[in-house]
């Protein structure tokens, strides 16, 4: 009997978007910051269902995502999120300037340290590795182009199946 999945209530998930809710085209970085690119996406339509669902049922789930200053990336990525998961309120979609450092984002945001049921469910090796090294749990989400190295020596899903798993997991660990 597969065990039930258990999200508690002092977990804080954040989903990256870009090779994570959002599936990632492999292309030169001109190419994704061309107007156009981020509303084009096409959505990882069974993580969408979960996240969805998750929020349905009043869970912590969050969105962090990074973007180019520069570019319309920013208002794409709202758009994108207004179609693909309108149950999300704005309150709960983190957007952070390229380059800057998620961790530390959401560490000003809560006015405190992460913990280990802040999650971050991120395609990114870096961005799970500052997270972690801030106190956070990182889950790496494999899409197809990551993941090849083995750099990320943390938690590796790559279903929704495999996820709910690594949140029982976790959940086990506090």
């Amino acid at each position: 009997m597969q065990k039930k999945m258990i999200l508690k209530s002092d977990m804080r998930v954040y989903f990256d978007m870009d090779g994570t809710i959002a599936k990632w085209r492999d292309v030169p970085v001109e190419e994704s910051r061309k107007p156009g690119y981020y509303t084009d996406l096409e959505p990882e339509t069974e993580l969408l269902d979960f996240l969805s669902a998750a929020l349905k049922a009043d869970i912590n789930m969050n969105i962090l995502s990074s973007y180019y200053t520069d570019t319309r990336a920013l208002l794409e990525k709202k758009k994108w999120l207004d179609k693909y998961l309108p149950g999300i309120s704005s309150s709960h979609c983190l957007f952070v300037p390229y380059g800057e450092n998620k961790a530390e984002f959401v560490e000003t945001m809560l006015h405190r340290k992460l913990g280990k049921m802040d999650i971050l469910v991120d395609d990114h090796t870096p961005n799970l590795a500052r997270w972690e090294t801030a106190g956070g749990t990182g889950v790496k989400w494999l899409n197809g182009i990551n993941g090849k190295n083995g750099r990320f020596e943390g938690i590796r899903v790559g279903s929704v199946k495999e996820l709910k798993a690594a949140f029982d997991e976790i959940a086990d660990r506090k």
